[in-house]
């Protein structure tokens, strides 16, 4: 089971192999208990649950007064960053695809995009709150993440026919080379209309938008892991000019690229690094789904 720790405070491990088409990784945070407060950003993605082991966390979309983080929770796809705001900390989470969205939650994605919910809130959310008390009163990350792989593997079963299509849609939001919604929907195999559909239901929003999310991202994460890079030298080669980059960034991050990088980010930077040495991407919405087991 492979994993990888930066400095005993972040560590991801990957699922089990079959599970690699729903989750992305589990994520492990401590930031210790010195009783100093820490702020970060979560970047846009796809679902994620975290379960607070100690500690507590409030935070909301940039710009949106802080709110109280229930312990136990999921944030549905995102199309914001979020700024939060945490103080001793223990924390597990799991990433969740949007194939994992569609096999384990279930309900339309664009219900809950951009949205945090208690994990009990809902009963879309059953399987995810079991996976809470299979762990109550174990710390142990690699006894977690088993614990995780056998109640997702077991509540699973067969690969759904709906699931080709939801891969090839995501493959085609990938390519970098794809920049309108007529190519993505050639390239995913299905006419503009039932993209339209299944975007919004699976993946929480419009294939433009999602479009638009993935060069952002491609963009935010090149600069990232190369800092002595000008944001015009990291740029998407799908932005028009520095401009049309600094209007989106704005969109995306709630702020200029210049309040970014004056802002602490020490969590999110020493994640990113961790993530891309472990999973080869640094952020996990540019993470694509493994093909299916046996294959």
């Amino acid at each position: 089971m492979p994993s990888l720790a930066i400095a005993d405070t972040i560590q991801f491990i990957l699922p089990a192999k079959p599970l690699r088409r729903y989750l992305s990784t589990y994520y492990f945070l401590d930031t210790g208990s010195n009783g100093s407060e820490q702020e970060d950003f979560l970047y846009p993605e796809w679902a994620t649950v975290r379960f607070a082991l100690r500690g507590q966390a409030r935070g909301n979309t940039v710009g949106l007064d802080p709110l109280d983080i229930p312990a136990d929770s999921i944030t549905g796809p995102t199309g914001r960053a979020a700024l939060v705001r945490f103080r001793n900390i223990q924390l597990v989470g799991l990433g969740l695809l949007p194939l994992g969205w569609y096999r384990i939650v279930g309900c339309p994605a664009d219900r809950w995009a951009n949205r945090v919910h208690a994990v009990d809130a809902a009963p879309e959310f059953a399987r995810l709150a079991q996976l809470r008390r299979e762990i109550d009163g174990i710390t142990d990350p690699e006894q977690i993440a088993a614990l995780f792989d056998h109640v997702m593997l077991q509540s699973l079963g067969d690969p759904d026919p709906l699931e080709a299509e939801i891969d090839n849609i995501h493959h085609a939001i990938a390519n970098p080379e794809i920049s309108n919604v007529r190519d993505l929907a050639e390239a995913s195999g299905m006419g503009q209309q039932r993209l339209e559909r299944l975007a919004r239901r699976i993946f929480g929003f419009p294939p433009k938008f999602m479009l638009r999310r993935q060069r952002f991202l491609r963009t935010l994460a090149n600069a990232m892991q190369h800092p002595d890079l000008k944001w015009s030298d990291a740029m998407d080669g799908q932005y028009f000019d520095q401009a049309h980059f600094n209007r989106e960034f704005h969109q995306f991050m709630g702020m200029s690229p210049g309040h970014y990088l004056a802002m602490p980010r020490a969590i999110s930077s020493a994640s990113i690094h961790a993530r891309a040495q472990q999973v080869g991407q640094p952020l996990q919405a540019l993470q694509l789904p493994e093909p299916s087991y046996g294959q």
